[in-house]
């Protein structure tokens, strides 16, 4: 019988993608014996179905190259390959999101763009003139003061229309004690005279003032925002704090309760014992159920009754200032309460360690008495 050779084609087909399995040793082709009368005729492999041996071949080798996660991701890698050539051709694009911080002077600035005839809330705390279209660098010029000058007299005759300019310019801090023959300093705008303090910078002065870095640049006649320790600045359009506003014009407190002084500040003769002692405060007498009113705007600290002062009420102030109202009949408002000025507290009484009807009235700044008589309107 003949013997028939069954030959096993070798694989060209290169896979670069996986690793190269190492050959193994040649072994012979198997042989078949056959009878005569069945041998049969093999065709030689084609390509394709060369083809299909590979990859059954390498799907058996390495199953794990060809699950679904991993095929799942070639996929996907293959799509984002893609995007740049699709916005390409068919003008796909993303805008970039940017985050603008709010920024007061820019905003007042649109605000008076858009809205020109609307008038536009204070640059600061306190009612102020606006600013001017255009900042020019600030010029000064002297005035004389003359008999029976004030303060808003000379604002008016100089043009100005913010009593901070004047006060702030001319360090004054009480415009009552101006004296005919004063020379005082008049800017050509309003605005305010600022010293400048360690870590300052233009940002946070303008951000405080709530105006553009470039108006404080041009008032000044700046050409570099670089700022040293006691340098002045003139700060356009801005105004003193309210406390600082009032201290100055005199107008820091006001009278608690309308009535008679019995009893002032400082070292007198008690009225029980005769022995000599130090008053903390004054003693307004009136009669009872007179109305008491805060003699500054603040908030109610505390409220009670004291051997001492009977029942009483105490109101911290701006600028560490507390005030106490003593001897009150009634006390009409609550802990924690805020009160402004001239807003009743209570009414006068005869309570606690008193020997009529009369108000107690101490004031305290920073912890130290003060006397209230150096501060009342």
């Amino acid at each position: 019988m003949d013997v028939i050779t069954v030959a096993q084609l070798d694989n060209h087909v290169s896979k670069k993608r996986f690793p190269v399995v190492p050959r193994r040793e040649a072994v012979s082709p198997p042989t078949f014996f056959m009878p005569e009368n069945r041998v049969k005729s093999f065709s030689v492999p084609t390509k394709a179905s060369s083809a299909r041996v590979s990859t059954l071949f390498l799907i058996s080798q390495y199953p794990a190259a060809f699950s679904f996660p991993v095929v799942f991701l070639a996929i996907a890698l293959g799509a984002l390959s893609l995007v740049p050539t699709l916005e390409g051709r068919l003008g796909l694009y993303r805008t970039n999101i940017e985050h603008i911080h709010a920024d007061a002077a820019r905003e007042t600035s649109m605000r008076r763009q858009v809205l020109p005839e609307v008038r536009i809330g204070p640059l600061s705390s306190q009612e102020i003139t606006a600013m001017p279209e255009s900042i020019t660098e600030v010029s000064f010029s002297e005035y004389q003061v003359r008999n029976g000058d004030t303060v808003s007299a000379i604002q008016t005759r100089t043009g100005l229309r913010n009593p901070s300019t004047l006060l702030s310019v001319n360090n004054i801090d009480n415009a009552r004690r101006i004296r005919p023959g004063q020379v005082l300093r008049i800017p050509s705008i309003d605005g305010i005279q600022y010293s400048v303090v360690r870590g300052d910078s233009l940002e946070r002065i303008a951000a405080r003032y709530g105006i553009e870095i470039t108006s404080i640049l041009d008032a000044n006649d700046l050409t570099e925002a670089t700022l040293v320790p006691g340098q002045t600045l003139f700060i356009p359009g801005g105004s003193l704090s309210t406390m600082a506003l009032r201290r100055a014009m005199g107008e820091l407190f006001i009278s608690p309760v309308l009535g008679r002084l019995t009893s002032p500040y400082g070292y007198r003769k008690d009225p029980f014992t005769g022995v000599r002692s130090f008053h903390t405060g004054i003693d307004i007498a009136a009669p009872t159920g007179t109305a008491i009113k805060a003699t500054l705007d603040g908030k109610v600290a505390t409220t009670g009754y004291s051997p001492v002062y009977g029942n009483y009420v105490i109101i911290t102030h701006d600028a560490g200032y507390q005030s106490l109202y003593g001897h009150m009949s009634t006390i009409n408002v609550l802990r924690g309460q805020n009160v402004i000025q001239g807003a009743r507290l209570g009414s006068v009484g005869n309570t606690g360690y008193s020997t009529g009807s009369h108000l107690h009235f101490s004031v305290y700044r920073n912890g130290k008495m003060v006397n209230p008589s150096s501060l009342l309107n």
